[in-house]
């Protein structure tokens, strides 16, 4: 759940996010955000992930306020504060993710899968406070246990745990607990890919350098 409180309307039980503003744990965001970059990394520009907004669905009711959206293509402006799906058109996303909080109980989180499930969306429950991470599936109900197993709606992303903590690990082994020790990691791969591609043309330029000495180059 995001920054919003579960608050439920009387008449038909749904959940509404935008009744009360509730000041998020700072692991629960931590966790929230972790998950938002490293998604984001392992989608790329062919998708779009969206974190701590408003989705109003096309089924016309209230709106859902997962922690994390996952989408197969671009959905909204980047700047957009909420997802008015019912009135754009939209795509529905492939995923959400919530985060627990000490706020939540059983029966709300019951709700919330239960309605996902109607829109037609996996639901991934990623508890930080005792690790452990449940995938509810958009075409089936049950609920199955997925720590350490790669989520193929998030990119392949795994959830693990290390020591007491629940990390992320992307495919190509970075392991990370926490958003920035996770964009350390990209921008260090990416210097060294950088250092690597530099020093491969720069071989690439002896050689063919070389080739020309000897008066072996066609060119």
């Amino acid at each position: 759940m995001s920054m919003t409180a579960a608050t439920h309307d009387e008449e038909d039980g749904l959940y509404n996010p935008d009744e009360e503003q509730v000041p998020e744990s700072s692991l629960h965001r931590q966790t929230s955000v972790l998950i938002e970059v490293a998604v984001t990394h392992l989608v790329g520009s062919s998708g779009q992930v969206r974190a701590n907004l408003n989705w109003y669905p096309t089924d016309g009711k209230n709106a859902v306020a997962p922690d994390v959206m996952v989408f197969t293509e671009p959905a909204m402006a980047t700047n957009a504060t909420s997802y008015y799906q019912r009135s754009t058109g939209g795509p529905t996303p492939i995923a959400v993710v919530e985060v627990p909080s000490d706020r939540d109980t059983v029966p709300a989180f019951a709700m919330k899968q239960a309605r996902y499930h109607g829109l037609g969306t996996t639901v991934y429950v990623v508890d930080p406070y005792v690790p452990h991470v449940t995938r509810y599936a958009a075409d089936g109900d049950e609920a199955r246990k997925w720590l350490g197993r790669p989520c193929p709606e998030l990119g392949g992303l795994v959830f693990k745990v290390d020591g007491e903590r629940l990390v992320v690990w992307l495919p190509g082994g970075l392991e990370a607990g926490s958003a920035d020790e996770l964009l350390g990691l990209i921008e260090a791969r990416a210097e060294t890919a950088e250092a690597r591609a530099v020093t491969a043309e720069a071989r690439a330029e002896a050689l063919a350098a070389r080739l020309r000495a000897a008066g072996l180059d066609d060119t």
